[in-house]
């Protein structure tokens, strides 16, 4: 399905809204610690505390931003991202909240070649889109399915896929209906079928869900 000029534009602008969204909370921390550091600058322990503060911030900041980039740039098309440096970046990004943990082997076999061009880059939203359906907290679970199939699970309470998400991973869902939330599955959809993946869908009851990411067979 090809974008009209007006869509493409508002995709831009709801990623970039999506982006800032969850920049602005590190960020703002950071710039609170500063203040506090210099409101603090006879007390030790105050200063301490607000080292710590900029300290967890940053490094927030930093997961996120890293995220975006292997997500939405173009740095991990090529082969120089591998599954190991997915689930570095994963890790780093979910334990800034601390709520969701993840358990695989980024050396293991994956069912999709790790060396398929965008796999990581893909990976990484898929991982990304896992973890929102976990609002409670819960384990995220990367494995091989059948044959170039990847499968992404999560379990945990609560464990949910919102209303629209698979819609806009598909793709049908109409651009005047994408909001911020639903910006990221819409985006990874699109990437995915350009670079020859699907997914979907494929397993949901109380507390499990399952993701298959494929690869089309004249891909690699």
């Amino acid at each position: 399905m090809s974008l009209k000029n007006e869509e493409i534009t508002s995709l831009m602008e709801l990623l970039s809204s999506r982006i800032c969204h969850d920049l602005v909370s590190p960020v703002g921390a950071i710039n609170n610690g500063l203040e506090f550091m210099e409101d603090m600058a006879d007390d030790p322990e105050g200063r301490k505390e607000a080292t710590n503060l900029i300290a967890h911030s940053a490094t927030s900041a930093g997961a996120r931003l890293m995220a975006f980039r292997l997500a939405y740039g173009s740095g991990a098309v090529d082969g120089n991202i591998k599954p190991e440096d997915i689930q570095k970046a994963f890790g780093t990004l979910i334990r800034a909240d601390g709520k969701v943990r993840q358990s695989w082997d980024p050396f293991g076999p994956l069912g999709i070649p790790a060396t398929s061009r965008a796999f990581c880059k893909i990976l990484m939203g898929c991982l990304m889109m896992a973890s929102d359906c976990l609002p409670k907290g819960g384990m995220v679970f990367v494995d091989a399915g059948n044959g170039a199939e990847t499968l992404i699970k999560v379990e945990g309470t609560g464990a949910t896929v919102r209303e629209n998400v698979e819609n806009a991973l598909a793709g049908t869902l109409e651009i005047s209906a994408v909001d911020p939330r639903l910006v990221h599955p819409y985006i990874l959809g699109q990437s995915a079928r350009t670079y020859g993946y699907s997914i979907a869908l494929k397993e949901q009851s109380e507390g499990q869900i399952t993701w298959s990411l494929t690869l089309a067979k004249n891909e690699n």
